[in-house]
């Protein structure tokens, strides 16, 4: 009653090769303008009707913070651990000389009741 019909598959396209991406890649262009300086003093302020250049400002400015903040606070993670090494040597230093106090006073003690 019903005949199997041969189904007819298409082969896969072939994938580029490694020499065809990369000449797509030396094409390939970005088509926004380089970002410009924004400071944070004449940042526009965004609204709807705000063009798309300014969108990007704010984003530029944005990320040149975060990226300025995240520098900072390594920077204040690194000195926060040289303070904390320096405290261990300054404590154990401490300590040494604590002991060789107490060492000198045994032995003026001793000497003094003699």
């Amino acid at each position: 009653m019903f005949r199997k019909s041969k189904q007819s598959v298409a082969p896969l396209p072939k994938p580029p090769t490694e020499a065809q991406m990369l000449e797509d890649l030396q094409l390939f262009h970005e088509t926004r303008p380089a970002p410009q300086r924004v400071s944070s003093e004449n940042l526009p302020t965004l609204t709807e009707e705000s063009s798309l250049d300014d969108w990007w400002k704010v984003y530029d400015a944005s990320i040149e913070h975060h990226e300025q903040f995240m520098g900072l606070k390594t920077n204040a993670q690194d000195l926060k651990k040289a303070l904390q090494e320096m405290r261990n040597e300054l404590q154990a230093a401490c300590d040494k000389i604590m002991a060789e106090i107490n060492q000198d006073l045994d032995r003026l003690t001793v000497t003094m009741s003699e």
